[in-house]
């Protein structure tokens, strides 16, 4: 009876033992797996958090690039209008200064009508009129006679109009077109004129 006794503490102790030893292998499998899984986790989580961190840096550079080519435009555009405000600021202001002195300059009006009327007639031979208002054309009569009295004794005829208010009008008798000169068409004149010289000169 103890043989057998001690035989079953013998076979009872080594199913125990085979127990533990198995059970301490599956722990160690699982503590193993459990590892390797943790560090797959680990390494895919690294390699998004690196894939992450690389499209944020590709678009802040290509917010930087962009934002920064914006702002290269945006700057340049406003110095071309800067320029080209300063430039029609200046160009307005000497044409109509230039006008003005021009027309207030009677002697010069004067000189340039008959000049113009001289170069028509030597061209093409027209009979013309030339319409002003009441005051210009008595003076610019006085005018022709003391200095062109040629261009009265040929095919000019000049006309009063009561609404021109200043300058004049030079249109052939046959009225198939008529060119005016005032104070606002020699002021547009002078102002493209010189609105290229101001830019070279401002600018270059």
């Amino acid at each position: 009876m103890d043989n057998n006794d001690n035989k079953l503490d013998i076979l009872t102790k080594k199913i125990y033992e085979e127990g533990i030893e198995k059970a301490q292998h599956d722990a160690n499998d699982i503590l193993e797996k459990a590892k390797k899984d943790a560090e797959n986790i680990i390494k895919e989580a690294e390699a998004k958090a690196n894939s992450i961190i690389a499209k944020a840096n590709a678009d802040s550079a290509n917010l930087k690039q962009k934002t920064e080519a914006e702002l290269g435009m945006s700057v340049k555009q406003t110095v071309a209008s800067l320029k080209q405000q300063i430039t029609n600021l200046i160009s307005n202001k000497i044409a109509v200064d230039m006008t003005t002195a021009a027309f207030k300059d009677e002697e010069f009006v004067r000189e340039l009508m008959s000049r113009i009327i001289e170069k028509w007639n030597a061209e093409g031979n027209a009979s013309l009129n030339v319409m002003m208002n009441d005051k210009e054309k008595e003076e610019f009569e006085k005018f022709l006679l003391a200095k062109h009295k040629s261009l009265l004794d040929g095919n000019l005829t000049l006309i009063t109009n009561t609404g021109q208010k200043d300058g004049f009008v030079v249109q052939p008798k046959d009225g198939s077109y008529k060119i005016t000169f005032s104070e606002k068409v020699f002021e547009e004149f002078f102002n493209a004129y010189i609105k290229e010289y101001s830019k070279k000169l401002l600018f270059s």
